[in-house]
């Protein structure tokens, strides 16, 4: 079974795998001190998969988790204060899942625009910057 926010298609196959937009939030995080419980149950989770042996490699803590644990962060003191609702915070999740993967749509009709129509226009991991 797949376990959501770890591993990811494109960025596996080593030992030890990383995502680099996760392993760039979570150095920004390092940077300014501030601390995630949520994104460090994630390192933990798939630290101990591996530890465990329920996986060949340390799969990577992926973006969808980056997205996770900041919305956690938000919600997480109002949900257990009762001042949100399990719905609210469902509703949160989904929106903000839905809003990511609309700017990623919009991000891959552009590179087939731009790059080509062979429908394989990803950028290599390697060739990737952070350009913000």
């Amino acid at each position: 079974m797949k376990v959501p926010c770890i591993n990811h298609p494109v960025f596996k196959g080593k030992a030890v795998n990383y995502d680099p937009r996760e392993r760039f939030v979570n150095s920004l995080f390092e940077e300014k001190n501030i601390c995630n419980v949520f994104l460090d149950f994630y390192h933990n989770l798939v630290q101990s998969l591996f530890d465990n042996k329920v996986s060949e490699n340390v799969y990577c803590v992926n973006v969808d988790a980056v997205i996770a644990i900041i919305l956690l962060k938000m919600v997480w003191q109002p949900f257990k204060a009762g001042k949100i609702t399990e719905k609210e915070v469902e509703t949160a999740a989904f929106t903000t899942f839905l809003f990511g993967r609309m700017i990623g749509c919009a991000a891959e009709i552009d590179d087939h625009i731009n790059r080509g129509r062979n429908m394989d226009t990803r950028t290599p991991a390697s060739n990737c910057t952070f350009v913000g």
